[in-house]
């Protein structure tokens, strides 16, 4: 255990191309010479990263982790005090990747991440936490993983340079089972799934009891009550639709899309919901839609318990963003919310239409096919029943059941043929067994094998069962042979 526990997670220098996600084109160029010279700025940079708790380790894996887990929260520190000079001259920020070696071994291919994964450098350090991983090493032929940080520096003229880049040792990424099934079909439901329109200007209130004393709060358009809401333990499934957090936190949240789905005939509603279930089913990769969630109002224990909201709102639908300088270029805000809701309640309503209508349909279908069915059973019935005149059937085709009556019929008929069997043997022995009582009634009809009385033959020893039920015990019937 001691030597376990000092292992070290080692950082390394890494140069090479990162691979996209989505193709094969080369998203950065990590090589030396397309990095800016640190000797421009007077500087070197010898970034840090600290951990606030350790991955999992193994001798045989080594390093591990959960997919569904958040990755532990860490610091990126960049110690050199010249780092100032950087900021004041433009924008240092870093950014995470999760990354894959391929068969190059100076190129790396992007596998995304899920999280606020690009942070400003403040106070020459930047923190990331809530980051997780969005596929397993099973789905990449049992490969590990890395975390790559990568440096940026962008200046005012818009050009962006990488100063560093670092890499992490190789992480075996996992899965659990509950994970598996169930994380992306039960998770994504509140993110796409439409809403009641009513809920966007109707009153929420949020029920919280201290000192065993019920407290009502009234969700309000604000900071505080976007907290509120996301905190309250009666609203049981909270909406994290879009369009729905625009509207309902229009004080903080900024609707943003891609230029060309305002360039689309259809209305902005109608485009937005179609992206959303279009990325449920796979049938699109890049996200369309990017949310702005400004923190400036409040203090710095709301800004804090708001930011962790919002990086539990992190999914596969959309992006969010907490500054704006980060936003892409083709990405439009939606200014008219009045317009906006118009149009969410137009579409709500005709979705109802829609879904009534198949509803209709699908009741119209289940009828045709009962009827159809009445009809072929009362054909089978009346084929069935043909040479039963006088008979009237009490029961439809579908309360019998064929094959129970099948069954039923032919016990009955072995059971009568068993007794007519019984019968004839019965009357047989009546007529020619010698000795009998020709004054005693007799019941030719019953079973010869009911109320046998045993007679034994003194001189010959024999065992008897005789068929008379009401016959003598004293007397002794000798029978010749």
């Amino acid at each position: 255990m001691n030597s376990i526990s000092q292992v070290e997670f080692e950082w390394n220098p890494v140069s090479g191309v990162l691979i996209n996600e989505e193709n094969d084109n080369i998203q950065i160029d990590l090589k030396t010479k397309r990095k800016a010279d640190p000797k421009e700025f007077g500087i070197e940079i010898h970034p840090h990263v600290l951990f606030k708790k350790q991955l999992n380790y193994d001798l045989e894996v080594g390093w591990s982790w959960h997919k569904s887990w958040n990755l532990p929260e860490f610091d990126y520190i960049l110690k050199d005090a010249h780092i100032y000079l950087l900021a004041s001259q433009g924008t240092v920020f870093a950014q995470v990747f999760v990354v894959k070696a391929l068969e190059n071994s100076s190129s790396y291919k992007n596998l995304g991440i899920k999280g606020e994964s690009k942070k400003e450098i403040i106070d020459q350090q930047a923190n990331f936490r809530c980051l997780k991983f969005t596929t397993t090493s099973y789905n990449n032929n049992h490969k590990k993983f890395h975390l790559m940080i990568v440096l940026f520096y962008s200046s005012v003229n818009g050009e962006t340079m990488v100063l560093s880049s670092i890499i992490s040792p190789g992480i075996f990424v996992d899965s659990r089972k509950y994970a598996r099934f169930h994380n992306f079909s039960v998770l994504q439901n509140s993110f796409t799934e439409l809403f009641p329109y009513q809920l966007i200007d109707s009153k929420i209130i949020k029920r919280e009891t201290k000192n065993k004393i019920l407290k009502i709060i009234k969700i309000e358009n604000s900071i505080i009550g976007f907290i509120n809401y996301f905190t309250a333990s009666n609203i049981r499934n909270k909406i994290k639709h879009p369009i729905f957090l625009a509207l309902r936190f229009s004080s903080l949240i900024k609707l943003f899309v891609d230029q060309e789905m305002l360039d689309s005939q259809t209305s902005i509603v109608t485009s937005i919901q179609n992206h959303l279930n279009n990325i449920i089913k796979k049938l699109e990769h890049q996200k369309k839609i990017k949310i702005l969630i400004s923190l400036s109002d409040g203090d710095y224990v709301t800004q804090k318990k708001a930011l962790e909201l919002i990086q539990q709102l992190e999914n596969s639908c959309y992006e969010i963003y907490t500054q704006k300088c980060y936003l892409p270029n083709n990405v439009c805000e939606i200014e008219d919310f009045q317009q906006l809701t118009l149009q969410y309640e137009e579409f709500v309503q005709q979705s109802k239409i829609q879904i009534n209508q198949n509803k209709h349909c699908d009741k119209i279908n289940t009828q045709f096919s009962v009827q159809v069915d009445d009809s072929l059973q009362k054909k089978v019935k009346i084929e069935q029943f043909a040479d039963m005149k006088n008979q009237q059937l009490s029961q439809t085709f579908k309360d019998i059941n064929l094959h129970k009556a099948d069954f039923d019929n032919s016990i009955k008929k072995e059971e009568d043929l068993k007794t007519s069997q019984y019968s004839q043997q019965n009357l047989y022995q009546q007529q020619y067994i010698p000795f009998s009582n020709i004054n005693q009634q007799q019941q030719y009809f019953m079973s010869p094998y009911l109320n046998l009385v045993p007679f034994v033959n003194q001189q010959f020893q024999h065992y008897y069962l005789t068929p008379y039920p009401y016959v003598n015990p004293y007397q002794n019937i000798w029978r010749l042979f």
